[in-house]
């Protein structure tokens, strides 16, 4: 009987590990939804942040888009051609979000696709936000 109970948990909790194993996979950096599972609610500013980023990314201009856990903090980073020098953008985005925000930030895109959920609200507060772009990749041809 004790063996019953246990099943549905056990089943839960291989079902969150393999969630989370797949969508750290196809990246390679550590994806993270934010912490209440909620879709993410960004400001006004950071919206228009994410505008600015998505004009300059396309399937072929790559780029990472970080946000911070409240929304009102990004950074991003892109290349303007199809390679430059960083070999993943996700990294330098997180990186420039959180020294910003100084709190934890999360992957929104990576290039043009979307990671998760969120929303856009309204704020009085801008935050702080952020760019970088990538150093091309010269050939020397």
């Amino acid at each position: 009987m004790s063996s019953l109970r246990t099943a549905p948990a056990w089943r839960a909790a291989a079902t969150f590990l393999l969630l989370a194993l797949a969508g750290c996979a196809g990246s390679g950096e550590r994806a993270s939804a934010p912490a209440t599972g909620a879709p993410l609610s960004i400001s006004n500013a950071t919206s228009g942040q994410l505008t600015k980023y998505l004009a300059l990314v396309r399937a072929t201009r790559p780029g990472a888009f970080a946000v911070s856990a409240d929304g009102r903090n990004s950074f991003f980073t892109w290349c303007d051609d199809t390679t430059c020098k960083a070999s993943n953008y996700s990294i330098p985005a997180l990186n420039g979000c959180r020294s910003l925000a100084g709190q934890d930030c999360v992957v929104l895109y990576f290039r043009n696709q979307p990671r998760f959920a969120f929303s856009r609200t309204v704020d009085s507060e801008p935050g702080r936000h952020g760019s970088e772009q990538q150093e091309r990749l010269d050939f020397g041809f």
